[in-house]
């Protein structure tokens, strides 16, 4: 059964896959984005911050002087089994995860949260939007909507929160269903997008996330959570803590994430990309096909030149630039 929420998107023209709304009609050149695949979990209670420091990658001493986040919850064997999107929240902080991946990461969180005084619940009263560029900013002036100048600060009120995301001029805002149905009633619809253009910013700003396929794969830093401040090596223990500190102080990575383009070949999250002798080289984080082609986040072995193949089919891919520097 439809809720409220759901219908008024359908009536805006949501074209969904599933139960995610991908795009909407004619919503080619978006500057608000509809995150209906996204879900929020709120943190609540007087050890939020020390229970999400002893669990996810980040330092949460910037979300509480009013910066976010990305951050990850880790395997044992410090490999990321869920992502997150941090800012801070009256009492506690939000967590913006995908929502496929919502009862997994509730699970995981919950079970080391029974001896702190924190509560975890999915929020289902709020939707994330993201404003894109001047037009962006410029409506989210029109509501009276204070806008963060600096890429990582964050703002809130009682049931609002808003950041500007690093990467571009992007501002993730968090409002409940009804103020959210009064603003997108005001924008065309040629002006909205939803998951298809969400997961394409998060391409060109070089943000991967765990999806279903991606989990216990690969360790923060070679997602580049490291150059994003999405994981710290010197804030004390976290699960899986020790593993992703041996390999940045005494290690040396042998895979980055890289943002990749090709003719239209559709692939998924997690599917295996090969050299030209069929040895594996690389994993799929995301990827988006539109129109003639697919825009990709890899991760790719350092060591590997040359071509690319999926299914035996060489992707002629193209590597492009992300928008920070990868360390060398």
């Amino acid at each position: 059964m439809q809720t409220p929420w759901q219908t008024f998107l359908d009536q805006l023209g949501a074209v969904r896959k599933g139960d995610v709304v991908e795009h909407f009609h004619g919503g080619n050149n978006a500057s608000v984005l509809v995150g209906d695949h996204l879900s929020i979990i709120q943190v609540r209670g007087e050890d939020t911050e020390k229970f999400l420091q002893g669990q996810l990658t980040c330092d949460f001493k910037h979300i509480l002087a009013g910066e976010t986040r990305l951050a990850m919850h880790l395997s044992l064997k410090g490999r990321g089994m869920s992502s997150f999107r941090v800012l801070p929240a009256p009492g506690g902080m939000d967590l913006v995860t995908p929502r496929s991946h919502l009862d997994d990461a509730l699970k995981a969180l919950k079970k080391y949260a029974m001896f702190s005084k924190v509560t975890l619940e999915p929020d289902a009263q709020r939707v994330p939007l993201l404003f894109l560029g001047d037009a962006g900013y410029d409506l989210l002036h029109g509501y009276d909507i204070p806008v963060p100048q600096q890429p990582k600060a964050a703002l809130f009120a009682e049931h609002t929160s808003i950041a500007r995301l690093e990467n571009g001029q992007r501002y993730l805002l968090l409002i409940d269903h009804a103020h959210a149905q009064k603003m997108l009633q005001q924008i065309p619809v040629a002006e909205l997008g939803a998951a298809q253009q969400w997961q394409l910013n998060n391409i060109a700003a070089g943000e991967g996330h765990l999806e279903n396929g991606g989990q216990d794969l690969w360790l923060p830093q070679i997602l580049n959570y490291d150059v994003l401040d999405g994981v710290n090596f010197k804030k004390g223990c976290y699960l899986g803590q020790e593993i992703v500190a041996r390999m940045h102080f005494k290690g040396q990575l042998k895979q980055r994430m890289h943002r990749l383009n090709w003719p239209r070949e559709d692939v998924a999250v997690g599917d295996t990309l090969r050299n030209e002798d069929g040895k594996a080289v690389g994993e799929v984080v995301a990827a988006v096909s539109v129109s003639d082609f697919t825009e990709a986040l890899v991760v790719l072995r350092l060591d590997h030149q040359g071509p690319l193949f999926f299914n035996d089919k060489a992707l002629q891919h193209k590597i492009v630039s992300l928008p920070y520097r990868l360390p060398a």
